[in-house]
C-alpha cells in the first residue's frame, strides 16, 4: 500500500513533475509490480472479479500496450513482485487467525475508517454485502426470471486494491512467455528496486511514494500517461522542500499515517477523513511541531499504546534493516541510510559498524531461510506461502472468494493437513538446520481459530527418504507435461527402472547418474507427487513400484482419449474426487441459491442436477477470452464448487514445489549446469499446477445456454444468440461456437474417463450413471 493520501496530496501541490517517455530511451526500469497493477486495475475495473474467480483477464491487454512502448522507446522493464510479509504487515492481515476476526466483525462496523481496516478485511466485508444483495435479487425476481439470467447491481470490489498474490503466478507465466525480466523480492519489492539502483543493475525505479522515504533515491516514476508518452515523477529533495520538513520528520510522518511497512494509522490520527491524513499530519508536524513518536511515547491521552509504540518501531527497524537479495545471490540486510548499504552476518558484531544490527531483527521481519530456498523463489520456482509457514511457524487458510461457509470446503480443509501441509513441511524442514525440523509449527483456519492444527514436521524417517530412491533418468531434452510424463509411464513395461538401486544425492554418485535434464529432474519430481498422494505404492526392500488403482487410470488416460490440454484439468478432478468431500451431483450445504431460474428448478428437477453436475466439471475449463472487463451473470453455487477445485490445485502446486525444492537442495541436480534463463524456461514455465484455477465464466455459459434450450423449444441457435449477447460474447469470445466445442470435448473425455473409475470401483455406479445421462442430455443439446 502507499503513504495513505500521499500522492493524491503532491498532485494537488504541483510538485509531481512530467516528463516525455522519450527520454527513457535505453534505460533499464525497475517497476514495483504491486504498484503497477493498482494503477492498470483501478475501482472501476474487473468489479466482478471477486464474483468469478480466476486471474484478471483485462490485465494481460494493458501490459500488452505497456510493453509496445517499452518496446518502441527500448526500454528494458524489470518487473519486482513481492516475497513474504513483514511482522507488520501480516499482523494488518490477522494472519495469525487467518482473517477470522474479518469475518466476525462483517456487518457489525461500517466501511473502513481512516485508517484502522486492511484491504482485505474491505474486501471481505464487501464481497459479503454483494453476495447478501444478489440472493435478495434471485428472491425478488423469482416470479419473472425464466430463462433470461440476472445480472447483480452491486459490484463485488469497490475502493479496494485487487489481491497480487492470487494471480502471481499467472503473471510470472506470462512475463516468461513474452520473455520479460522478473524477480521475485525475499520481502518487500520497492526496497528491492532501490537497492538494484543503488547498485547501478537498473537506470530508474516505477514505484510507490514509500521511496520517498529513502535518500539513495532522489528520483522515481509514480505514474505513466501511455497514450500521451509521457510519465509523472517526483523529486524527493524538492518534495521535502516544499514540504518544509526534513526526512526524518517525513519518516515520522509517513509512519504515524499508515504505509507498507507500518500499514495502520496510529495515534491522534484515526479521527481525520482518510483523504485528508497526510495534509493533517504535516500540519500537526510543521505547525504544531508534533512528533508522532513522541507522542505515543508519553501517551497524552492516557491509554494504552503498547502495541502502536511496538508496530512504529517495527515499521522504522524495517525500513532501516530490510532484508534483500544481493549481487552475490545471498539475502543480506539493506540500510539505505548507512555507509554500510549491506550488513553481512558478522556485522553485528563488528565495532567498525556505525549501527549494530538488533539481536531481534527475526521479530520484525522474519526467521532467516537458506539462500537457495530465496534464490528459487526469486525465479518463481516456489511461491511465498510455504515460505511464510518456515518462517513464522504459521500457515493461515483464508477463507475463498465465496466465504468458505460450505461444510465440504471446511472438510476438506481439514483433510488437507495430512494430506498436503505436512509433507510439505517436512519435505522443506528436513535438508536445513535442525532448529526449523523441531520448530512448533500449527495450521490456522478463518473458521475454527482458536483450534490449532499442529504440522508434524519432524518425522523418521522423513518423507524424502521414503521417496528418494524414485527416479526418471531418461536424459530426454523434451519439454515436460504430464501428458508426456503419462506416455513414459504407459510405455514403461517395469516400473520398478524407476527405482534406483543408491541414492542420487551423495558427491560420490557419478554426475551422469544423477538426473541430468530438466524433464528428468520434473518427471522425478512428479512421479514421487504421485506415490505421495497414494497412485502408487512403493517398496524399496523388494525393488517394486505399484500402482494402485488410481494410478493405473492416470496411466490410461491417454489411452481414453484424453488432450493434452485437457489432462491437467482431469488430474485435478481426480485427485479432488479421490479426497470424498463433495461427489459431483451432491448439493452444497449448507444450501446455497442456485443461479437457475424457481421455474427450472421446479419444471425440469433431473435436468437442473445434469446442469449442474456438467457445469462443475466445466469450472477447470480455460476459456480463451479477449482481454476485458466481466460484467455479467454470476453464479455463487459454481464459484464455490470452483474454490474447492481451486484448494485442490494450490496444494497440488505447492506439494510439487515442496518435492522438487528438496531435490534440488539434497543436489539430485546440477544446479550449475543451467543459466538463470535456463532455469525460468525450462522448469519454472512447465510446471505443473501453477496457473490459477479458471473463472466461471466458461460454465456459466453452459448453464445458462441449457436452461434457455429447455424453455425455448429445443431451439440451439437461439440459445447460443442468448449467451452471445449476455455474456457480450461478440467482444470478448469471438469464437463462441468453438469454445462451446472445444468445452464440450472436455465433458466427453471426462466421462470416458468415469467410465473407466467405475470399473475400477473408484466411482459409484450411481454417480457413473448420473453423469452419463448428464452427458447424454448435454449431447442432444448441442451436438444433434
Amino acid at each position: 500500500m502507499p503513504v495513505r493520501s500521499l500522492e493524491a496530496y503532491l498532485f494537488e501541490r504541483g510538485v509531481v513533475g512530467s516528463a516525455s517517455i522519450d527520454i527513457l530511451q535505453n534505460v533499464t526500469l525497475g517497476i514495483d509490480v504491486n504498484h503497477y497493477v493498482s494503477r492498470l486495475l483501478t475501482n472501476k475495473r474487473e468489479q466482478y472479479l471477486d464474483a468469478i474467480g480466476g486471474p484478471p483477464t483485462s490485465l494481460r491487454m494493458y501490459i500488452d500496450s505497456d510493453l509496445e512502448v517499452f518496446r518502441e522507446n527500448n526500454v528494458t522493464p524489470l518487473f519486482l513482485f513481492p516475497g513474504s510479509l513483514t511482522a507488520n504487515q501480516l499482523d494488518y492481515q490477522s494472519y495469525s487467525s487467518a482473517g477470522a476476526e474479518f469475518l466476525n466483525s462483517i456487518g457489525s462496523q461500517p466501511a473502513a475508517s481512516s485508517g484502522g481496516k486492511s484491504p482485505l478485511a474491505s474486501a471481505m466485508s464487501h464481497r459479503n454485502r454483494a453476495w447478501a444483495q444478489w440472493t435478495n435479487m434471485l428472491n425478488q425476481n423469482k416470479s419473472t426470471y425464466i430463462d433470461q439470467p440476472l445480472v447483480p447491481n452491486e459490484a463485488f470490489r469497490y475502493g479496494v486494491p485487487i489481491d497480487l498474490k492470487r494471480f502471481q503466478a499467472d503473471l510470472i507465466h506470462y512475463f516468461i512467455e513474452k520473455n520479460i525480466q522478473f524477480q521475485v523480492a525475499p520481502y518487500c519489492s520497492w526496497m528491492q528496486l532501490a537497492y538494484l539502483y543503488e547498485m547501478e543493475y537498473i537506470d530508474a525505479i516505477y514505484g510507490p511514494t514509500e521511496l520517498l522515504m529513502l535518500k539513495n533515491v532522489p528520483k522515481f516514476i509514480v505514474g505513466m500517461e501511455f497514450p500521451n508518452k509521457e510519465f509523472r515523477f517526483v523529486d524527493s529533495h524538492r518534495v521535502l522542500s516544499e514540504l518544509n520538513c526534513n526526512l526524518e520528520d517525513f519518516v515520522d510522518i509517513c509512519m504515524a499515517i499508515g504505509n507498507d511497512l507500518q500499514p495502520r494509522t496510529l495515534p491522534p490520527l484515526q479521527v481525520y477523513p482518510s483523504v485528508q491524513l497526510f495534509e493533517t499530519a504535516l500540519d500537526m508536524s510543521v505547525n504544531g511541531g508534533t512528533n508522532y513518536y513522541t507522542y505515543l511515547l508519553t501517551n497524552p491521552v492516557q491509554i494504552d499504546l503498547s502495541k502502536e509504540i511496538e508496530a512504529y518501531q517495527k515499521g522504522i527497524s524495517s525500513l532501516k534493516y530490510m532484508p534483500v537479495l544481493t549481487e552475490n545471490g545471498k539475502v543480506e540486510l539493506y540500510s539505505p541510510d548507512s555507509q554500510y548499504s549491506i550488513a553481512t552476518e558478522s556485522d553485528s558484531s563488528k565495532s567498525s559498524s556505525p549501527e549494530p544490527i538488533p539481536n531481534d531483527v527475526h521479530d520484525l521481519i522474519q526467521q532467516r531461510l537458506p539462500h537457495e530456498y530465496n534464490f528459487y523463489r526469486s525465479i518463481g520456482l516456489i511461491g511465498n506461502d510455504l515460505l511464510t509457514t518456515l518462517a513464522t511457524g504459521i500457515y493461515a487458510e483464508y477463507a475463498p472468494l465465496d466465504g468458505g461457509t460450505s461444510d465440504s470446503y471446511k472438510r476438506l480443509v481439514k483433510k488437507s493437513v495430512d494430506i498436503f501441509q505436512n509433507k510439505e513441511i517436512n519435505l522443506l524442514t528436513s535438508p536445513i538446520n535442525r532448529y526449523y525440523q523441531i520448530k512448533q509449527m500449527k495450521y490456522i483456519t478463518w473458521f475454527s481459530p482458536g483450534t490449532e492444527t499442529a504440522l508434524t514436521n519432524r518425522l523418521s524417517p522423513t518423507i524424502f527418504e521414503t521417496i528418494n530412491r524414485l527416479a526418471v533418468r531418461t536424459k530426454s531434452t523434451e519439454e515436460f507435461s504430464i501428458s508426456t510424463f503419462i506416455n513414459l509411464l504407459s510405455g514403461t513395461k517395469d516400473l520398478s527402472s524407476f527405482i534406483s538401486n543408491k541414492v542420487l544425492f551423495p558427491a560420490s554418485v557419478p554426475a551422469d547418474e544423477k538426473l541430468t535434464t530438466p524433464f528428468d529432474l520434473l518427471a522425478t519430481n512428479f512421479l514421487r507427487l504421485l506415490t505421495l498422494l497414494g497412485f502408487y505404492e512403493l517398496d524399496v526392500s523388494s525393488t517394486k513400484l505399484t500402482p494402485t488403482k488410481y494410478g493405473v487410470l492416470l496411466a490410461e488416460l491417454n489411452d481414453l482419449d484424453v488432450s493434452a490440454q485437457n489432462t491437467e484439468a482431469i488430474f485435478v478432478l481426480l485427485v479432488f474426487m479421490k479426497l470424498g468431500v463433495l461427489s459431483l451431483s451432491e448439493e452444497i450445504q449448507p444450501a446455497t441459491p442456485s443461479a437457475l431460474s424457481a421455474a427450472t428448478l421446479r419444471t425440469y428437477p433431473k435436468e437442473s442436477q445434469y446442469i449442474m453436475v456438467l457445469t462443475r466439471v466445466l469450472t477447470l475449463y480455460q476459456l480463451s477470452q479477449r482481454p476485458g472487463n466481466y460484467y455479467g451473470p454470476i453464479d455463487k453455487k459454481t464459484l464455490i464448487f470452483r474454490d474447492h477445485v481451486d484448494f485442490v490445485k494450490k496444494n497440488l502446486c505447492q506439494l510439487f514445489e515442496s518435492v522438487s525444492v528438496s531435490s534440488l537442495v539434497s543436489g539430485e541436480f546440477d544446479r550449475l549446469s543451467l543459466s538463470n534463463d535456463e532455469w525460468i524456461q525450462s522448469i519454472v514455465k512447465v510446471m505443473p499446477f501453477k496457473l490459477s484455477t479458471p473463472n466461471t465464466i466458461m460454465a456459466m455459459m453452459w448453464e445458462f445456454y441449457l436452461q434457455k434450450w429447455l424453455h425455448n423449444g429445443h431451439d440451439k441457435e437461439d440459445a447460443m444468440n442468448l449467451i452471445s449477447v449476455t455474456f457480450s460474447a461478440y467482444k470478448s469470445v469471438p469464437k463462441l461456437e468453438e469454445e462451446f466445442n472445444k468445452s464440450f470435448e472436455l465433458t466427453e473425455q471426462f466421462g470416458t474417463v468415469c467410465a473407466r473409475m467405475a470399473e475400477l470401483e473408484l466411482l459409484q455406479q450411481n454417480e457413473l450413471e448420473i453423469y452419463e445421462k448428464a452427458y447424454r442430455f448435454i449431447s442432444d443439446t448441442f451436438v444433434k
